[in-house]
């Protein structure tokens, strides 16, 4: 049996981080999400993860120190960082530091989900990086199609059924 894939999530926006906690669920992989940098460098050293989704502009450290620190302590691991706020300099940072994909927010979920299928393909297939060459609806780890909602509001019913449960 293989182990589920494996996503550290680090978004300290406590609603934006709910709604993306549950899409990387629905792909059927393990999330461990955090809303600090230094929560999320010890969780990354308790839990081996295959990638990291981080932000940048955390509480604590930041998403590119979290990234650097993971990176030179346990080992490089595929990743995305997102921010609505960062410069030029910090976008061309995270790439000259190994970043596989950067994404504006407010967060365009088709792009996030060709970045993922990219980071997928990168991981298993040995695809190249990015997120412009995937196709939408290819194979996510768990064997199961990327059928992502288009725009984050598409979730909230959903995370408010769940809640009710």
């Amino acid at each position: 049996m293989t182990r589920p894939f494996s996503v550290l999530l680090v978004e300290d926006d406590d609603p934006l981080r709910a709604v993306l906690f549950e899409l990387l669920r629905q792909r059927g992989w393990d999330v461990h999400a955090a809303s600090r940098g230094d929560e999320a460098l010890e969780m990354a050293r308790r839990v081996r993860i295959d990638c990291s989704i981080l932000d940048l502009h955390l509480p604590g450290l930041s998403g590119l120190e979290v990234y650097r620190r993971i990176s030179a302590e346990i080992r490089p691991v595929p990743s995305i960082l997102m921010s609505g706020e960062a410069s030029g300099e910090e976008a061309r940072r995270a790439f000259e530091l190994g970043m596989v994909e950067f994404l504006r927010k407010p967060l365009d979920l088709n792009r996030l989900r060709l970045a993922l299928d990219a980071l997928v393909r990168r991981i298993h297939l040995g695809g190249t990086p990015g997120g412009n060459a995937t196709s939408p609806g290819a194979p996510s780890p768990s064997g199961t199609t990327s059928h992502l909602p288009v725009r984050l509001e598409d979730l909230w019913p959903l995370l408010r059924r769940r809640r009710l449960r």
